[in-house]
């Protein structure tokens, strides 16, 4: 009877560790599937808009700032006199845009404290106070190499037109960071999925 437990026990035991040793090789798969997205979406530089025109996007960051978000190579930083013309309110310290000016991605470094842990109110905050006057299309919160991002896709009015907007917010070295990819209402189904992809791009040297 002895000799009979012992050989239940080494078996169980067996399969405890055949258990254990698919559970980490299934975890390690999990992980370096993750690492393999990661990566194809740093490599991928190249996105199309809606009629199949190709964007070429290169990343950029700002000073020494080290997050990065890809910008098309045609968009050209525009000069501080014609931001403040442009924007109204709270006017981001950089912007890139097309030759029209229709098409922006447009950065605000500000000066307001924010910790990590603080976003999601910051968008719940944000939705409350706009959704009278703007129409949300949707609000999320993910991580971006640790640090909390919160994402609002919303339709603004202008005082000529509707402006498509797809803002990303996140807390950088304890102040608050806002990125947002916008364009003319018109122009909003042809380069919608542009705008995900250059706020989807976002990533963190640290």
């Amino acid at each position: 009877m002895k000799k009979k437990s012992i050989k239940i026990t080494l078996g169980v035991l067996c399969i405890g560790v055949v258990l254990i040793c698919l559970c980490i090789q299934f975890v390690l798969n999990k992980d370096t599937k993750k690492l393999e997205k990661e990566e194809e979406k740093l490599k991928t530089l190249t996105i199309k808009t809606k009629s199949n025109k190709e964007i070429e996007c290169e990343y950029v960051h700002v000073e020494d700032n080290q997050f990065y978000i890809k910008i098309p190579k045609k968009f050209q930083s525009l000069e501080q006199e014609i931001i403040l013309k442009k924007y109204s309110g709270d006017v981001p310290d950089i912007v890139f845009s097309n030759e029209e000016t229709t098409i922006n991605v447009a950065i605000s470094l500000t000066e307001n404290k924010i910790e990590n842990n603080s976003i999601k109110s910051y968008i719940a905050s944000m939705e409350k106070l706009l959704k009278n006057t703007s129409n949300i299309l949707d609000t999320k919160i993910y991580k971006v190499d640790g640090h909390t991002v919160g994402q609002m896709k919303l339709i603004t009015p202008a005082s000529d037109t509707d402006i498509y907007n797809n803002m990303l917010c996140f807390s950088y070295q304890g102040k608050l960071v806002i990125v947002t990819f916008n364009c003319t209402i018109d122009l909003m189904e042809e380069w919608q999925d542009v705008g995900d992809f250059i706020i989807d791009s976002l990533f963190f040297k640290e």
